[in-house]
């Protein structure tokens, strides 16, 4: 009865107050407009197969002529390394393989090395640190493959001499898609997927269920693309962040993944720098997060150290912590904007809007156009803090866009044209300020049980 009758009040409220005066804006400052080229994708087995059409049966190679190599339950393959050739494929049937270090397996542009199930149950990897390690690798496809409970990485892709750093990232062309990673291990450091100092990755597709640091870690690494990651967290585990984007990295692309609930931070872009001196690292240079869900996070997206980064058609349902934020030992943040961004969030759920140090300008960070809501508001803003930037445009906050819990998607027509679902209002068509990157739609979160 109690929560009946504060809602009906809640909703009194609403309709007494006047919407937010949004401050005129000037019509001179425009907004950074990035457009991150998405990495090379082989087409060679553009279209993954899932296996072979009859268990026990190799399935037909991508590429006409090509060898294929197959790889027993719980045998090494590092011999087979020695004679695969560009094009070659090396097949895994159903049931437990190794982890292993593979050290610099080279495919053609033309040709990849495609690492495989033979089945369409994936092969799984049995991981105890690290599950595969590629080191100086290129041109290599690795699909439909499961890695469990790794306690480091579950798949490392890796451009450095031992620990030395080159001075220009590994030009990797390393594709990973339709893999699962699944039952990580309690250790703070451990992620599903750690890029470093590597150049042209596309990450398509892959689900992660439990992790503890980073579903996905990308270090010193540039034209990275990361599509389509479900991450479906495990209660027993941290869940620090989904996707963290470290040191000099640059030209990121994040497109159509779902953040679901119990993860602190949903995108956390750029390396702290202890007191803001940026001489601790590098900003991150030409990022985009487009089409994203975020369900239930404590932050969307922290903004450490970043220049030049949009966020773009995100949808963040029910935030605990805030909307965007800019912690307290932020480095460099430049040309930072936020449009056609959907939030919704039940009275009370969220701490803050965005907040930020006293010393980051607002000019820093533009808001397009965005719908924020929540019947608490207007008078929320008060304990919120209005949104944190400078408005080019109007922010709408008085249009309800009635989320259908399961499909995340608003129910209210005029909210069509904000979040990730926007693709819908165009009935999939691409709209003219679309990044060539942003296929397919975004995936909808799994609701947990």
């Amino acid at each position: 009865m109690i929560p009946l009758i504060l809602s009906a009040l809640l909703a009194a409220l609403h309709g007494v107050q006047a919407p937010p005066v949004a401050p005129a804006p000037p019509q001179q400052r425009v907004g950074p407009s990035t457009v991150v080229p998405p990495p090379f994708v082989p087409t060679a087995g553009a279209q993954p197969a899932a296996g072979g059409t009859k268990p026990g049966t190799m399935p037909p190679p991508y590429i006409e002529g090509a060898s294929q190599f197959l790889v027993q339950p719980g045998q090494t393959w590092q011999h087979i390394l020695a004679e695969v050739k560009p094009g070659d494929e090396i097949i895994f049937p159903a049931g437990f393989h190794v982890a292993q270090v593979i050290d610099g397996l080279q495919g053609t542009r033309e040709k990849p090395i495609f690492i495989r199930s033979r089945d369409r149950v994936p092969a799984a990897v049995a991981c105890d640190g690290d599950g595969w390690v590629f080191r100086k690798c290129k041109h290599v496809v690795v699909e439909n493959i499961m890695f469990l409970s790794p306690r480091g990485a579950a798949v490392v892709i890796d451009g450095r001499d031992g620990q030395v750093a080159p001075t220009q990232p590994w030009p990797a062309e390393f594709t990973l898609r339709s893999c699962t990673i699944n039952g990580a291990r309690a250790n703070a450091e451990q992620d599903a997927v750690r890029l470093q100092s590597v150049t042209n990755v596309r990450i398509d597709q892959v689900q992660v269920d439990g992790w503890n640091d980073a579903a996905v870690e990308i270090v010193d690494s540039r034209r990275v693309l990361v599509r389509g990651l479900m991450m479906v967290p495990n209660n027993t585990l941290t869940q620090n962040v989904g996707i963290k984007v470290l040191g000099d990295s640059g030209l990121i692309s994040v497109t159509g993944c779902a953040f679901n609930k119990t993860m602190r931070t949903g995108v956390q872009v750029g390396t702290a720098c202890p007191g803001g001196d940026v001489k601790f690292a590098p900003a991150v240079d030409q990022m985009r997060i487009d089409r994203c869900i975020f369900d239930g996070v404590g932050t969307g997206v922290s903004i450490a150290n970043a220049r030049d980064l949009v966020l773009s058609r995100a949808t963040l349902i029910n935030p605990t912590d805030a909307i965007y934020a800019i912690p307290d030992d932020a480095g460099t943040i430049s040309k930072v904007l936020v449009e056609k961004c959907l939030a919704f969030w039940v009275p009370g759920a969220l701490a803050k809007f965005s907040p930020h140090p006293e010393r980051i300008l607002p000019p820093t960070v533009t808001l397009s156009d965005n719908l924020w809501y929540s019947v608490e508001l207007p008078v929320a803003w008060e304990v919120l803090g209005a949104p944190f930037g400078f408005q080019s445009a109007a922010q709408l906050t008085t249009l309800d866009p009635g989320i259908d819990t399961t499909t995340l998607r608003p129910r209210n027509g005029e909210a069509l044209r904000y979040g990730a679902h926007s693709i819908a209002a165009t009935q999939g068509k691409r709209l003219p300020d679309d990044p060539v990157d942003s296929d397919p739609p975004p995936v909808v979160p799994q609701r947990q049980p």
